[in-house]
């Protein structure tokens, strides 16, 4: 990389940084039209991070989507954010915040990522900021920053580098280190058994900033940015361990949502179910479930601060003693509040025609091929955060009205629009969620590459040498194309052993990417014929594609999915 090259990525992420920092002093000081000078600032940082997405390679483009994705986000939450809640205080948290996440996601040294880390916890700490939460919320961000902060020291002590890209696969500080990391994912991301201080930081902390703390999904950078890439292998293989607690605390959440009636609490429940799913994803070292994750990283992103935001604004307007005990029907005062909760709430759980439609077969059928009995938990917590979503919807805004307000008191313009963004943000992609699954191959295969390079030392069935597209769906699998396009693909093709060494390796971590596919060989309802004997029988392709998985010995994949969310819908219907 030239200096040109150096300094053109260099300026738009220290301005992206160093601006939202800046106005936060600045608004801190002057507390003066604090909702307009914050709109700047993160449209500021918006800008910068799109001219870094635009700049980004070909493939390795993850985490510069990710800083555009927060930036959107902050910018629409300061739009949205209630008048009563828009204090000179919020606003400079907000951007303080969002300049310590943008830093964690361009971090590329142990050191920088625990500064981030720290920094993006401390406006919760300061009264004048974000006030409330309770002991539990501050005591698990105290012992997430301590776990990492260990981990590095732990790196540092040992005479080694704390530049990620030079640790890959090393393993650096052993199982001490690993064990550390996991304990910082746990207390940060509020997995089993520390899950209770995201529903007390939900119902005693402002909604909006807290949304947007548990959607910068610290945890889950940390497992695709560190743990997956330095530990490939662990002594006793205990790698899989933090996605088993991961599912685990998918299910125990969703379980926990069915019974509550708090509607903070319930939605932090759900946004907690949803987020340990991504973490389940890019643990399960498969090439779906990684994938899955990410796309999934997406959906839960927006669609959590979109509903964490309009019950803000149902709170303002109709006090804040809501609850999901009984029917409040405030749909007749807030039907475009109503119309905005329902869709994020259908897209927070799989609706069809949404985007996490697609990540959820992705990570679903990932989880169910790397653990084929634990995976199943993950349809079955989509199932029941699905009735709980419905639930929730029907008790808030269907009913008979049983308060005394009789005046329309809906979305304003600048609440619409914003609200309408994120809804059209779920929806066409959903429509054309190639361009997420496609697009973001470089973060992916430096996730599973580091997975699959370290299992057997590199040795055994390396699942990045096919590829299978999966986006709502039959599973059909593609394997490179070595033969005319005249002769029929195999129906038992070889399965290599490994990755070939001719296969390119990837610019930003150095690991091998995915072979070439055969155009010839992608996902096709078409008949194809195949011969038994001397009788030629002709067979979809997707039937063709699952007898090759059993041909192969790989465990058939049943359309869970599919079986789940009708349960889900039925549950609902009969409430």
């Amino acid at each position: 990389m030239t200096s040109v090259e150096i300094t053109r990525s260099l300026l738009p992420r220290a301005a992206a940084i160093a601006v939202p920092w800046f106005t936060a002093f600045l608004v801190g000081v002057y507390r003066r039209q604090a909702r307009a000078t914050g709109f700047v600032a993160a449209l500021a940082a918006v800008a910068a991070c799109a001219f870094l997405l635009a700049g980004a390679p070909s493939g390795e483009s993850l985490y510069e989507a990710l800083m555009l994705l927060y930036s959107c986000l902050t910018l629409g939450a300061i739009l949205v954010l209630p008048h009563r809640d828009c204090s000179p205080e919020a606003i400079a948290g907000i951007l303080f915040m969002l300049g310590a996440t943008l830093l964690a996601y361009t971090a590329e040294s142990l050191m920088v990522l625990l500064a981030a880390w720290v920094l993006s916890t401390i406006p919760f700490f300061i009264p004048r900021w974000f006030e409330g939460g309770g002991r539990r919320p501050k005591a698990a961000l105290l012992l997430s920053s301590s776990a990492l902060a260990g981990a590095t020291a732990l790196i540092a002590a040992g005479g080694q580098t704390l530049l990620i890209d030079e640790l890959r696969g090393k393993s650096p500080g052993g199982m001490a280190v690993f064990a550390l990391l996991v304990a910082a994912i746990i207390f940060r991301k509020g997995i089993l058994p520390a899950h209770a201080w995201v529903a007390d930081a939900a119902e005693g902390g402002p909604a909006v900033p807290t949304a947007l703390l548990l959607n910068g999904h610290f945890g889950a950078l940390l497992a695709a940015k560190v743990i997956v890439p330095l530990f490939p292998v662990t002594p006793g293989n205990l790698v899989p361990v933090l996605s088993y607690l991961a599912m685990a605390t998918a299910l125990y959440v969703a379980i926990l949502a069915l019974t509550e009636n708090s509607p903070r609490r319930l939605l932090a429940f759900l946004a907690l179910s949803q987020s340990a799913s991504i973490l389940a994803g890019l643990e399960s070292g498969t090439a779906e479930g990684v994938t899955g994750a990410l796309v999934h990283w997406f959906v839960v992103t927006v669609s959590t601060v979109g509903l964490f935001a309009i019950l803000r604004l149902l709170e303002v307007r109709f006090g804040e003693n809501l609850t999901a005990a009984k029917h409040l029907g405030l749909a007749e005062h807030a039907p475009r509040l109503a119309v905005f909760f329902a869709l994020f709430g259908l897209a927070l759980v799989g609706m069809p025609g949404t985007l996490s439609f697609c990540s959820e077969d992705l990570l679903i059928h990932g989880t169910l091929v790397s653990h084929q009995f634990a995976g199943v938990l993950l349809p079955i917590a989509t199932a029941m955060n699905a009735v709980s979503v419905f639930r929730l919807f029907t008790r808030l805004f269907l009913g008979r009205r049983r308060t005394g307000f009789t005046v329309m008191a809906d979305a304003l313009p600048r609440e619409r629009w914003t609200l309408a963004v994120g809804v059209l943000f779920v929806v066409l992609g959903g429509l054309f969620p190639r361009v997420f699954v496609a697009q973001r191959p470089g973060g992916r295969e430096g996730v599973e590459n580091a997975r699959g390079a370290g299992e057997e030392g590199g040795g055994g069935d390396n699942f990045l040498t096919k590829s299978t597209l999966q986006i709502g769906v039959d599973p059909v699998i593609m394997t490179p194309c070595t033969s005319s396009s005249s002769s029929p693909p195999s129906p038992r093709p070889p399965l290599p052993s490994s990755v070939p060494s001719s296969t390119p390796s990837s610019p930003r971590s150095g690991l091998p990417l995915l072979p070439p596919i055969c155009p010839r060989m992608r996902a096709s309802h078409s008949p194809m014929s195949m011969s038994s004997g001397s009788a030629s029988t002709t067979v979809p392709t997707w039937w063709s594609s699952r007898s090759t998985l059993q041909a192969r010995g790989a465990p058939m994949r049943l359309p869970i999915t599919t079986a789940a969310r009708g349960v889900s819908w039925f549950l609902a219907g009969c409430m």
